[in-house]
């Protein structure tokens, strides 16, 4: 497998500004909220789309895989390092990190790449077809945040544990401890700060994940059933509102987007994609007493909003104020630093500057934090350029 991606992270749908905010699937599910009102018969007809156990499905090819591969390894080492050594290890599979399109476990083995998420529904796929005990983790890290059109990104991150629980192995009398099985490359506490999610939480995310990917790809038609799907399958998991929410909003149902972040903020009064997005559509109604107090509420939970020193930034670049863009660039890497647009510009300032080399690192992590390798093809050759003209 290829080295895993700097910043394999789920996208969620959710916020919004004059844009949407989306959220991505890995927050830690709180409360059932009560149903949203859902109008399916104005987006009829309805797709079929994957149950649960469709997810973590096995295609032939994957069985063949398991028998002619994965077998031997575990025979060899045991169930859970046999299994990480035949997926991951000694990198037969060949995995590539792409988070254009949230995969199903079949998909990720047969295109050979995914998301984090699409990696945890393929390696436990292969995982309970050995009957090993498998685990869904909600990593607590910090939220990230990337930009595409109209829709801002807030991304989490999920991962997974193989064998019993560390809890349970005291009823169990199991001695051997469970492994964690994760696609970010850094170490630190942060892998321990993780909370279970139930198979329902993950499907939500998942179908989440698909909603806020049609949405970017503008079928508001198709993004409906995804997000109608999501809250259904775990009615705990928020970010599936504020997606159903966005997509409302977009097409001129203001009543409904209001209702639904209404259902999302009498649980989650801090919630701040919930907030984005009322104060997007209390702007959009003209309803200026309570956006002023929405306004207020988001100010107190998020002082500075995402991206606003990339965009001061910008227009720094355009008055051709470099060194006052380049500071601001660096104020929006140390809280979004996997981001490759910003990476990008924050190389441009750089270069401006007459600092090719760091320029240079700059590209190489908008390559390195590219959602597609198609993105990181493009940063590889502007930085391969760079590196040519510094040699003449």
């Amino acid at each position: 497998m290829t080295q895993p991606h700097p910043s394999a992270r789920l996208r969620l749908a959710g916020m919004a500004l004059a844009l949407s905010l989306l959220q991505a699937c890995a927050t830690a599910p709180r409360q059932a909220l009560p149903t949203p009102p859902l109008v399916d018969e104005a987006y009829a007809p309805a797709p079929v789309l994957p149950s649960s156990q469709e997810l973590l499905a096995l295609s032939p090819a994957m069985r063949e895989f398991l028998e002619q591969t994965v077998r031997p390894k575990v025979r060899m080492y045991g169930s859970k390092e046999g299994l990480l050594k035949a997926l991951y290890r000694e990198g037969q599979l060949r995995l590539q990190y792409d988070a254009e399109k949230t995969r199903t476990a079949t998909e990720t083995f047969a295109d050979g790449r995914g998301n984090c998420l699409s990696l945890v529904l393929m390696t436990a796929a292969f995982a309970q077809e050995l009957q090993l005990p498998v685990y869904f983790r909600s990593v607590l890290v910090d939220p990230q945040w990337t930009r595409s059109d109209s829709l801002i990104f807030q991304s989490g991150h999920v991962n997974l544990g193989l064998g019993t629980r560390l809890q349970e192995r005291a009823f169990t009398g199991t001695v051997e401890a469970p492994v964690i099985v994760d696609f970010l490359p850094e170490e630190g506490q942060y892998r321990s700060r993780a909370v279970e999610v139930s198979v329902a939480t993950i499907t939500a995310m998942y179908y989440n994940n698909r909603a806020a990917e049609q949405l970017n790809a503008g079928d508001v038609h198709g993004a409906y059933w995804w997000a109608r799907a999501a809250v259904l399958a775990d009615p705990r998991f928020s970010a599936g509102f504020n997606t159903l929410a966005v997509l409302y909003r977009r097409q001129g149902r203001l009543d409904l987007a209001e209702r639904v972040l209404e259902q999302v903020l009498a649980q989650e009064a801090d919630n701040e994609v919930a907030l984005a997005n009322m104060v997007v559509v209390l702007r959009e109604a003209h309803r200026t007493e309570e956006l002023a107090r929405y306004e207020q509420r988001l100010a107190s939970v998020r002082p500075v909003p995402p991206f606003k020193y990339f965009d001061d930034g910008q227009e720094a670049m355009k008055r051709q104020d470099y060194l006052a863009a380049d500071a601001l660039f660096a104020q929006e890497l140390a809280r979004s630093g996997n981001y490759h647009e910003l990476h990008f510009w924050a190389a441009l300032a750089k270069l401006a500057l007459g600092q090719q080399e760091r320029a240079a690192r700059h590209l190489a992590l908008a390559a390195e934090t590219s959602p597609t390798p198609g993105q990181q093809r493009i940063y590889e050759a502007k930085r391969e350029a760079l590196l040519a003209r510094r040699m003449h």
